[in-house]
């Protein structure tokens, strides 16, 4: 077995830094294959399987169904038995869940902008950066003295994926030096 330095506990079920001697030799003798699903898809089917089967999946019980999006063209054509276990979930947990879903569909994004310190400068803002699907999550802006701009935490949630190009593009117009917080993890989850 390989002992990991640090690991995340969202999908706590199945969080582990080393895999134990007993359950590693049985995977080492019946496992053909193991595949690593992100936590984001793993929300997603959480989110799939209570809206569409009403079943409540804690997210180590949901992996093995989330995997078959990872595995779609490997299993076309075959017979396939998920065991979905663990109801270890509770509704406290579920913004986090649906939050995540999102952020893994690219359909909600966090943003540091350079925001300009002027009357109006909001409303220009939603009319010229914002699409008619797209809603404003955050906005945590603090003016400051003697500055022309000042730096806002942005949180946009998009209808569709199909509006990000040009969302993306009507903000680098905004800000050319803006800050899609998706794509730092350290700011992100400092900021976020």
């Amino acid at each position: 077995p390989v002992a990991l330095d640090q690991i995340d506990k969202f999908v706590d079920g199945a969080a582990v830094k080393e895999v134990g001697d007993h359950n590693y030799v049985h995977a080492k003798a019946f496992v053909d294959q193991l595949i690593a699903i992100d936590e984001g898809q793993v929300c997603v089917t959480i989110l799939e399987l209570y809206s569409k089967q009403a079943i409540v999946a804690e997210p180590a019980g949901a992996l093995s169904v989330a995997a078959l999006e990872e595995m779609r063209e490997a299993i076309k054509g075959k017979t396939v038995v998920c065991i979905i276990s663990g109801g270890n979930n509770d509704s406290s947990r579920m913004a986090e869940i649906e939050e995540r879903a999102l952020i893994y569909q690219g359909l909600m994004n966090y943003f540091v902008i350079h925001f300009p310190q002027r009357p109006g400068a909001l409303k220009e803002f939603v009319n010229d950066v914002l699409g008619p699907n797209d809603d404003i999550t955050r906005f945590e802006y603090t003016k400051k003295i003697n500055r022309g701009t000042g730096p806002v935490i942005l949180g946009v949630l998009s209808k569709q994926t199909e509006d990000l190009p040009d969302l993306f593009a009507r903000m680098l117009a905004f800000d050319p030096n803006y800050i899609k917080l998706n794509e730092h993890p350290s700011l992100f989850t400092l900021l976020v």
